[in-house]
């Protein structure tokens, strides 16, 4: 049996991402007969793909949509119209080829997915390499649940790394090393999707497999995981899996203020992190401890001036209306944000005032899923007219964006 997976384009020129779920699947079949295609790589990606679905012939051909949406307000691009076109195509070249679909993307709104594209013969929602080789070998219509338990080792022979690296210093390579969330943040979709459980991966595999992407080319990475300290040992471990690889690679990650102190900051320094991500999300305490946060602004202040003494550079991301507070509690969250860019000082990377975009199985719920180009207004949790003039207002005003 011939598989085939494919990375869907996202319908306009993006930064690739290296396909690291693509990756897992590929390590979670038994045949060797398995060919990988990212057709965000593809100058022509349709034509690409009728290429590749004619000239390998595969019995199988699996679409992961690695995002729904941009889940930006300012620039609300849906990505389903895209994928479902390359879905409809794979089944016009090759109408006798079993077509799975998966991916965080598919599985945010996979059911409304399925819903409107008659070319899926099956479904996976969540992480898929515990079941993907039975639905694939047997070849079942339907709508799976995937499992969030154990770590497949991913086939990163299959892919041309050294394409991403170039968009390395944009998130673009990446390493699995936490799968899951126990945090209960209210907008976010993470437990969801990976469950609620943290799985960590253990250290020797972490530093496997960032010295095979070495091999490939690359030097800079991202540690995937929702946070990468979900407890400060496990920071730790991981920091010093990096170190211990004696290279000259540098990683960012996305991380929790709780226990981020000076000596943690000087670790993973010295393990080559060069950027971390707070997310606190409101800009007031009482906006972080609706939206369940398990840190307040001072761990934040603390966290951030720690790592900015050390020379980190910080991206901070915030959600100034949660939709129940008030106009005047939005102005207090983007003037706080603004003294906390401030605080990190020349090591400012990026502050970022986002509305919400709602999801299901969050308190913002219901959502629906775009299969226009152009993702709804309603999709976003917004202030009144007034209050909202005042958002936008604000945001020019106090965004910040030094990454290059």
């Amino acid at each position: 049996m011939k598989t085939l997976l494919i990375q869907t384009w996202l319908g306009r020129e993006q930064h690739p991402v290296l396909p690291v779920g693509l990756a897992c699947i590929a390590g979670s079949l038994a045949s060797s007969a398995v060919r990988i295609e990212d057709l965000n790589l593809c100058v022509s990606p349709m034509e690409r793909l009728r290429s590749v679905l004619l000239d390998y012939k595969p019995d199988v051909v699996g679409f992961s949509l690695r995002n729904a949406d941009t889940t930006s307000h300012s620039d609300p691009f849906s990505y389903i119209p895209a994928a479902l076109r390359q879905i409809d195509s794979a089944r016009k070249v090759l109408p006798g080829a079993f077509i799975v679909a998966g991916g965080a993307g598919f599985s945010i709104f996979a059911r409304e997915i399925m819903a409107v594209s008659p070319a899926i013969n099956c479904g996976i929602e969540g992480h898929g390499e515990l079941i993907a080789p039975e639905i694939m070998n047997s070849r079942v219509n339907g709508f799976f649940q995937g499992g969030s338990g154990g770590f497949t080792r991913p086939r990163f022979d299959l892919l041309s790394v050294s394409s991403y690296v170039p968009f390395e210093r944009n998130l673009s390579v990446g390493v699995e090393v936490n799968r899951g969330c126990g945090k209960c943040c209210a907008y976010c979709s993470y437990p969801a999707l990976s469950g609620n459980r943290v799985l960590e991966k253990p250290a020797l595999e972490i530093k496997r497999e960032i010295g095979q992407l070495i091999t490939g080319g690359c030097r800079h990475f991202c540690l995937i995981a929702p946070v990468l300290n979900n407890r400060r040992k496990r920071g730790e471990e991981v920091a010093m899996a990096v170190r211990s690889l004696n290279s000259s690679v540098t990683w960012e990650a996305y991380h929790s203020a709780v226990d981020f102190d000076g000596d943690y900051a000087s670790l993973i320094f010295d393990s080559g992190c060069r950027a971390v991500s707070f997310s606190p999300d409101g800009g007031t305490a009482e906006q972080m401890k609706r939206m369940g946060k398990d840190y307040t602004p001072a761990e934040l202040e603390s966290a951030i001036l720690a790592a900015s003494e050390k020379g980190i550079k910080l991206s901070l991301n915030l959600f100034p209306w949660d939709g129940r507070g008030t106009t005047a509690e939005m102005f207090q969250a983007f003037r706080n944000g603004s003294r906390w860019g401030k605080l990190a000082g020349n090591n400012l990377r990026r502050l970022r005032f986002s509305l919400i975009r709602r999801l299901p199985c969050t308190i913002y719920a219901p959502a629906a899923v775009s299969v226009s180009e152009k993702v709804a207004g309603i999709e976003f949790v917004k202030p009144a007219a007034l209050g909202m003039i005042v958002y936008m207002t604000l945001k020019k005003l106090c965004e910040i964006d030094r990454i290059r």
